[in-house]
């Protein structure tokens, strides 16, 4: 799977540094981190950027 990072998401359960969270994208849930030391909150709109295994790596 690849992204051209316009692919976006929608944060539906907290993501925190160093901790998953969930999101919504292309209408299914997904475990979703992002490598860098951001916080996001449910209904922020994220870029989805990668996958590693089933969980997405987002980013603003």
């Amino acid at each position: 799977m690849t992204f051209d990072n316009s692919e976006k998401a929608i944060v539906d359960e907290a993501i925190r540094p160093q901790e998953s969270g969930r999101v919504r994208f292309q209408n299914i849930w997904w475990p979703a981190k992002c490598e860098q030391e951001m916080t996001f909150q449910p209904g922020d709109v994220v870029r989805v950027i990668g996958i590693d295994n089933i969980t997405l790596i987002v980013a603003a």
